[in-house]
C-alpha cells in the first residue's frame, strides 16, 4: 500500500494545497483519540439513526485524528452581537471561499424527501434557521471558513441546542462529550457549552479546518465529520481517491455517510430558496441579538428574567449553555448574555438575583404533560404556564398549522412549587433537589446502554423492544410506583444489551405506538413518517377508521424514517 504522501503526489493537487496536506499528515501520524461522535447517534434530519460512525473500529485500531484544540486556551466568546453590526472580512484564500453544490440522484432523493415525509421537519427547521443564522455565518466567516458549514448544523441538529442523541450527542452541533472536551468545550453538573450557539460553532469551526487541511476535500470533511476522519482517510488510502462520490459509488462508507453529504447539498438549496422548492410562508423566527454583563457572583436566572420583566425562555435562550435556573462562576466572574439595550437594568437585575450557594434547581425544561380541554388554544396554555407559543410548539414537535384535540396530551413547562419563583425553600425542597441531582450525574456518569424517551412511548413499549420485563426497567432506573417517564428523558438499560446485537438490530427497527382517543391511522402514519397502508398491512388493519383506544400500533422504521 502507498503512503499517503505518495497518494497525493499521484493526484492534481495545487501546491499549496500539497504542502498543507503533507504537513497535517506529518502531525496526524502524532495524534490518535475518539472520531467526531459514535455508531447510531441520531441526526435532525433523514435516518433516525443517521451518524454512521463506528467508535469501536476507531478504538481498536488507534487512528488517527484532526489536530485539537489546546485544552490550556479558551474558546473565544461574542461579547455583543447586533444585526446592524458591520460584517467581518470575507475568505481570502479562494480554496475556502465556498463549498461545490454538485447535484446528482443522491441529492435528489433528498431533495423529494424534503419536500415530502420529511416537511414538516424541513419547515421547522428553516424557521429555526432565522434564529441563528447571522451569528454562526459570523462565526463561521470569523474563522476563516465558508459561511454554508452552517447548514451542518440544520441536518445534524435542526437548529435546536435541547437536541440529545441516544450516543448522548449534545447541542446544535451533536458533539459527544470527549470531542466536545477536546474541542475546549466546558461540560459539567451546570454547563453544558455544547448547547451554546457560539461556544459551539467555535468548536465546530476548529474541527472543520482541521478536516480541510487533512482531505482537501469539504465533501471529505463533511464525511469525516459524521463517521471520523480515520475511517475516511483509510478509505481514501485503499482506493487512491479523494472523490467523495466515488467513494459512495463504490459503498466504501457507511450508508449514513453515503447520505451525509447529498442530505447537506439538498438542505443548503432548500434553504437558500425555500420559494423555489415550495416551502413557502415559513413563520421565521427573529433573528438572535445580545449584549453582556459580567458579574461577581452565581445567579439564579429566572429571578433576573423575573427582575427584567422578561419571559424566562427567551432570557435562557440566550444563555443556554447553563443546565440550570443558577449560573455558576467561571472562574473570578459571571459572564451573562442579555437582551440588547438592557445593560444598566441587568446589573441591578442580576445583583438581586444573585445566590450565595451554587445548588441544582431544575430548570424549566423539565416538563408535565398537560391535557387539551374545551375552549384551550396555545396562547391561552402558554400564558397558563409562563412560557410562549413557540416554546410549547417546539416542546411537542407541533407543525403551524396542527390543532388541538380536547383530549389531546401535550408537553408543558413544570411548574411545581419545586420549581417556583421564589426558587428552592425549605429542607424537604432542597433534599429533593439534591436526591435528585445526584441521581442525574449518576446517570451521565452510566457507561452502559442508554435510551431516550422519544414521544408516545411508555415503560412496557421500551421493556417490548429491548426483551426485558418492566420491572427490571423500573428497577434500574428507580422508577417508583406513580413516576411518570418524560420525552427525552435517558434510561439505563442491562448491560448485556447491546446495540450491534442482531436481535438488538431487529427490535430497534420497531416501535409501538399506544392509540389515544381521537387517532386516526393517517394521523399515527404522519407523525411517524410512514405510509399508513403500510402501518395497515402490518398491523393486520381491517377498518383503519375503527381504530380501538390502547391498542398497539407497530411502526416500522425505514431507512429516511426521520426522528427529533
Amino acid at each position: 500500500m502507498k503512503k499517503w504522501s505518495e497518494f497525493c503526489s499521484l493526484n492534481s493537487v495545487p501546491g499549496g494545497l500539497m504542502k498543507r496536506l503533507l504537513t497535517l499528515c506529518v502531525v496526524l501520524a502524532f495524534s490518535a483519540g475518539c472520531v467526531h461522535k459514535d455508531l447510531g447517534q441520531t441526526t435532525a434530519v433523514g435516518n433516525g439513526d443517521a451518524r454512521g460512525g463506528n467508535s469501536a473500529d476507531a478504538n481498536s485500531t488507534g487512528l488517527n485524528q484532526a489536530p485539537a484544540k489546546n485544552d490550556e486556551s479558551e474558546i473565544k466568546d461574542i461579547s455583543s452581537f447586533r444585526l446592524s453590526d458591520p460584517e467581518g472580512p470575507k475568505v481570502l484564500d479562494q480554496e475556502l471561499e465556498s463549498i461545490p453544490t454538485e447535484i446528482n440522484p443522491l441529492v435528489e432523493k433528498w431533495i423529494t424527501y424534503f419536500q415530502g415525509r420529511g416537511r414538516e421537519h424541513m419547515e421547522k427547521y428553516l424557521a429555526r434557521s432565522s434564529r441563528y443564522e447571522k451569528l454562526m455565518k459570523k462565526v463561521l466567516r470569523d474563522n476563516g471558513l465558508p459561511e454554508d458549514l452552517f447548514y451542518i448544523a440544520l441536518i445534524e441538529s435542526g437548529f435546536s441546542s435541547q437536541a440529545t442523541s441516544h450516543a448522548a450527542a449534545v447541542g446544535f452541533w451533536q458533539f459527544i462529550r470527549g470531542t466536545g472536551k477536546r474541542y475546549g468545550l466546558e461540560i459539567n453538573p451546570f454547563v453544558d457549552e455544547r448547547r451554546d450557539p457560539v461556544f459551539a460553532t467555535q468548536a465546530a469551526a476548529e474541527y472543520f479546518k482541521g478536516l480541510y487541511s487533512v482531505f482537501g476535500s469539504w465533501y471529505l470533511a463533511m464525511a469525516s465529520y459524521n463517521v471520523g476522519e480515520n475511517r475516511v482517510k483509510r478509505e481514501v488510502m485503499n482506493h487512491y481517491t479523494r472523490d467523495f462520490w466515488e467513494l459512495a459509488r463504490k459503498k466504501r462508507l457507511p450508508q449514513e455517510t453515503i447520505n451525509y453529504v447529498p442530505k447537506f447539498i439538498a438542505a443548503k438549496l432548500i434553504a437558500k430558496d425555500p420559494e423555489k422548492f415550495g416551502f413557502e410562508g415559513i413563520d421565521y423566527l427573529p433573528p438572535i441579538e445580545f449584549d453582556h454583563i459580567s458579574v461577581v457572583k452565581p445567579t439564579n436566572l429566572r429571578q433576573m428574567a423575573e427582575k427584567l420583566n422578561v419571559n424566562y425562555e427567551d432570557f435562557k435562550a440566550l444563555n443556554p449553555k447553563f443546565k440550570g435556573e443558577v449560573a455558576p462562576l467561571k472562574g473570578t466572574d459571571l459572564v451573562l448574555r442579555i437582551p440588547p439595550g438592557m445593560n444598566d437594568a441587568a446589573v441591578v437585575a442580576a445583583n438581586s438575583a444573585a445566590v450565595d450557594q451554587v445548588q441544582f434547581v431544575a430548570d424549566s425544561g423539565d416538563t408535565t404533560t398537560y391535557k387539551i380541554r374545551r375552549g384551550d388554544n396555545l396562547k391561552t396554555i402558554a400564558r397558563r404556564y409562563r412560557t410562549s407559543v413557540a416554546y410549547i410548539r417546539d416542546l411537542n414537535d407541533l407543525p403551524r398549522k396542527s390543532r388541538l384535540k380536547v383530549g389531546m396530551k401535550i408537553y408543558v413547562p413544570d411548574r411545581s412549587p419545586l420549581r417556583s419563583r421564589g426558587g428552592v425553600k425549605g429542607a424537604t425542597a432542597v433534599a429533593q433537589v439534591e436526591e435528585k441531582q445526584d441521581k442525574k450525574e449518576k446517570q451521565d456518569n452510566f457507561n452502559g446502554p442508554v435510551h431516550v424517551v422519544k414521544s408516545g412511548e411508555s415503560l412496557y413499549s421500551i421493556a417490548l423492544k429491548y426483551q426485558i420485563t418492566v420491572s427490571q426497567l423500573k428497577q434500574l432506573n428507580n422508577i417508583k410506583r406513580g413516576n411518570k417517564i418524560k420525552l427525552g428523558m435517558k434510561m439505563k438499560l442491562p448491560a448485556n444489551i447491546s446495540s450491534n446485537s442482531p436481535s438488538a438490530r431487529a427490535l430497534a427497527k420497531t416501535r409501538v405506538h399506544i392509540v389515544q382517543k381521537g387517532e386516526k391511522l393517517t394521523e399515527i402514519a404522519a407523525r411517524y413518517n410512514v405510509m399508513s397502508s403500510v402501518l395497515q398491512e402490518k398491523n393486520k388493519i381491517r377498518n383503519p377508521a375503527a381504530l380501538a383506544v390502547g391498542s398497539k400500533i407497530f411502526i416500522p422504521q425505514t431507512e429516511v424514517t426521520q426522528k427529533n
